[in-house]
């Protein structure tokens, strides 16, 4: 009987320990899971956003001077920088992916573009192709080229373009200035051009060692309808968790 007693409470204390250890863990996961990383080698150390309203012809044959179909463009900087002198390592190279969008627009479609140019109007004169599902990889290298798709390995800086495009035709014989007045002139607000966008943050280093957070941004910038182009600058990501994935 006592024999019994020893074995069944041995078999209890086991029972426990297991479920402790299995706490335990669960409770770690979790942790990692809301928190992330503490600190990693590299972090994002400010997003700028500059929003503008632009056009293409609309290929109507009309009488009108002016025949365009509008679109707004956000351009996205995302600076990255080193935490600090002791990290050895360097930027193998930095994936932009899972682009989504989470709140949609009353009017247009979203299209997303990587830069082909120099900085300025021109710098995304020739893109074409539509990322939304694919991802746009900037190699690491000696200094910051966008039209390459290069960010210097140390910290630095790489862009895209969010597109929000056929918002509607705008057709005048007068001059046309390329600001948010248009967007009221073909009856839209700001609310109407609106939306959320998400997508994924890869940091892939020297050594493989992968990181990926998920960032989220409203666009445009600001009310684009009374300013003429609108920039927001974000330093805040205490949102933003990133974890190590390989």
């Amino acid at each position: 009987m006592k024999t019994n007693t020893i074995n069944v409470l041995k078999k209890s204390l086991f029972l426990t320990f297991i479920l402790i250890s299995i706490t335990v863990v669960f409770a770690i996961v979790v942790k990692y899971d809301v928190e992330g990383e503490k600190t990693i080698p590299y972090n994002i150390e400010k997003i700028q956003i500059t929003s503008h309203i632009d056009a293409k012809d609309s290929g109507n044959q009309t009488e009108n001077i002016w025949d365009v179909n509008l679109k707004e463009d956000n351009n996205v900087y995302i600076y990255l920088k080193r935490k600090d002198e002791s990290v050895e390592e360097t930027i193998k190279e930095v994936k932009i992916k899972n682009f989504k969008i989470t709140k949609k627009a009353k009017v247009g479609d979203v299209k997303i573009y990587r830069p082909t140019g120099d900085l300025g109007r021109d710098l995304y004169k020739l893109s074409e192709e539509n990322y939304l599902d694919s991802e746009i990889t900037y190699t690491g290298a000696k200094v910051d080229t966008l039209k390459t798709l290069e960010i210097r390995n140390e910290g630095g800086m790489m862009g895209f373009r969010v597109s929000l495009e056929n918002l509607g035709n705008y057709t005048s014989n007068e001059g046309v200035t390329y600001d948010g007045n248009l967007i009221s002139q073909i009856g839209l607000t700001n609310d109407d051009i609106s939306f959320k966008l998400s997508f994924d943050l890869e940091i892939v280093l020297d050594n493989d060692i992968t990181y990926s957070g998920n960032i989220k941004l409203d666009m445009p910038s600001d009310d684009i309808v009374t300013q003429t182009e609108p920039l927001k600058e974000i330093t805040d990501f205490s949102d933003v968790v990133f974890k190590r994935i390989k």
